[in-house]
């Protein structure tokens, strides 16, 4: 036999015992099981966000729905006040309505009321805008640009020498300048009817009535005596024994 037919002989007989090994026995070449022991472990995340959230901690204080959102300060732009709004923010955690800046020109004020003292001082209210304010000045028509001072805490004031009829108006006032004075700023002074005028009316008118009720009550006393007196004549004829309804006296 030649070399190539002994070569292929001995690879005839490689490939049957490979096959034979593979079939028989699939088993063999495999190493023994062995058992794996599964431990759990719970844990506090939640994978179905994506994102690991730790449980909350019982020991921490919670925010209310009170304590988180912020409350208005009482602070009411027509009363006087002790101290600017931002100092009560500080102190108390509460916001202040929206205020123009300084470099703006304040918004008018709102003039509430005139009234007139028994002194003749006219008293002046107002309302403060939500504006930037340093000082006030309660000024007339006939005194452009001149009226008493009064400062950003102030909401009245007191003026003298008002006549009936001047027009009145509070102005607002910082570095910007002065607001502009229209019917929520300014008022016509027409005092009403004083309380001594208002006394002395009200005594007349008193009096009046007293004597009225006097002269009827005098009235109805005298119809009263006339009837008795009457009454009297007719009694006294009918008990004398000398009268008759056929004589004559």
């Amino acid at each position: 036999m030649t070399l190539a037919s002994n070569f292929t002989l001995f690879l005839m007989a490689f490939m049957v015992d490979f096959l034979w090994a593979t079939t028989v026995s699939p088993l063999a070449s495999q190493s023994p099981l062995t058992k794996i022991h599964i431990i759990y472990i719970e844990d506090d995340y939640d994978y179905g966000e994506g994102t690991p959230q730790p449980k909350p901690n019982s020991s921490l204080p919670r925010l209310t729905t009170a304590q988180s959102t912020p409350q208005a300060c009482d602070y009411d732009l027509c009363v006087v006040q002790d101290v600017p709004c931002f100092m009560l923010s500080t102190k108390t955690k509460c916001y202040c309505p929206g205020l123009t800046g300084p470099e703006q020109v304040p918004e008018p004020p709102q003039l509430r009321e005139l009234k007139q003292r028994a002194s003749g001082e006219v008293e002046v209210y107002w309302c403060a805008p939500l504006s930037t304010i340093t000082h006030y000045k309660v000024v007339m028509d006939d005194e452009e640009g001149h009226g008493p001072v009064f400062s950003e805490l102030s909401r009245n004031g007191t003026i003298q020498g008002l006549k009936v009829g001047s027009r009145v108006c509070v102005v607002a006032v910082n570095n910007a300048g002065f607001s502009v004075k229209n019917d929520r700023s300014c008022a016509r002074f027409e005092p009403q009817q004083t309380s001594q005028a208002a006394l002395m009316s009200g005594v007349i008118v008193g009096c009046i009535g007293f004597l009225v009720l006097l002269s009827l009550a005098a009235l109805l006393l005298w119809r009263r005596k006339s009837c008795k007196k009457s009454g009297t004549l007719d009694g006294v004829g009918l008990r004398n024994p000398t009268y008759s309804a056929n004589e004559t006296i």
